[in-house]
């Protein structure tokens, strides 16, 4: 596959990688004595004694979710792709997020690492083999389960307080969000996650960023679809009114919007032919994590800004 023909690397590896173990039931969050304890999404304890002071991250979500807790100084790993916030660049990569160094990670002795859906389960068996501890945080992909993601890194961390906090501004953004609503017309949306000859992906029903953009007050024409793939017959029969494109790996949004629009059939939608595009950080969509309210608030508003045209 080109990854010129993809915009998002978090669909890269939605293809490439195959997924961990399936999920057992979910279980609260729990805490023995003075043990920091959290049940993972293997439905794994995995417990510490104190304040984790060397952490690794290999999700770039998680890594955010570090940084916004005011854990930058422990984060001692990350992957390359942990771009946000600026410091993190600071912080040694491990290496990608499809086969980090095992061998770097181990050599930093981390009190823990804590992986997101981007993880990789030989990953996982090689760390604990290693006798290194591993979280693994995938939960729902909905605002629900980016709350619980935060809620347990955390917990795990020791910082619920500022965690709470954390939630609570998301929470307020969102109330925002649906507040400034009132009839405002509710527009179709395409999302584009790769399109050309390699084929068309968007987010689909089970996605998160399907979540944001009912949150942003829109439909998702591929509401009913399933594994982002998305067939061209039906892009052109639903005739989204406005195109989320993030830009292509390696492009500027100006030239995605002049490849996409120059190809058929997608030079027949009506958003194309009325310049109805929309450019937001396809990270910031993608990630379970601080900013997710800001990609809500943010669709909303550029909606409100384009549905009138």
């Amino acid at each position: 596959m080109k990854l010129k023909k993809i915009t998002s690397l978090f669909l890269v590896a939605i293809i490439v990688i195959a997924p961990l173990a399936a999920k057992g039931n979910k279980e609260e969050i729990k805490r023995f004595d003075s043990t920091l304890s959290i049940i993972d999404s293997r439905d794994v304890t995995i417990s510490l004694t104190e304040k984790p002071t060397k952490i690794v991250s290999l999700s770039p979500n998680i890594t955010e979710i570090l940084f916004e807790l005011n854990l930058g100084d422990y984060v001692v790993g990350r992957t390359d792709y942990c771009d946000w916030p600026l410091e993190a660049s600071f912080v040694e990569s491990m290496g990608d997020l499809f086969s980090p160094s095992i061998e770097k990670i181990v050599s930093l002795n981390p009190d823990i690492v804590i992986i997101s859906n981007l993880g990789q389960s030989q990953t996982i068996e090689a760390l604990e083999l290693a006798s290194i501890k591993v979280a693994f945080l995938d939960e729902a992909q909905n605002m629900e389960g980016t709350y619980q993601i935060i809620e347990k890194v955390a917990k795990i961390t020791a910082t619920e307080e500022k965690g709470a906090q954390i939630i609570g501004e998301i929470k307020n953004e969102l109330a925002q969000v649906k507040a400034s609503l009132g009839n405002t017309k509710i527009a179709s949306v395409y999302y584009v996650a790769g399109f050309g000859e390699w084929g068309d992906y968007t987010a689909t029903q089970e996605t998160f960023i399907n979540d944001i953009i009912n949150l942003a007050g829109a439909k998702n024409i591929a509401f009913d679809a399933f594994n982002w793939s998305f067939q061209k017959e039906l892009i052109v029969e639903r005739d989204p009114d406005v195109i989320i494109l993030p830009p292509l790996i390696g492009s500027t949004f100006e030239q995605t919007v002049k490849e996409f629009s120059t190809q058929e059939p997608y030079n027949s939608l009506t958003a194309v032919k009325k310049n109805r595009f929309i450019a937001i950080d396809n990270s910031m969509m993608e990630r379970q994590g601080p900013r997710s309210g800001q990609a809500v608030k943010q669709l909303s508003e550029k909606l409100k800004e384009i549905v009138g045209k």
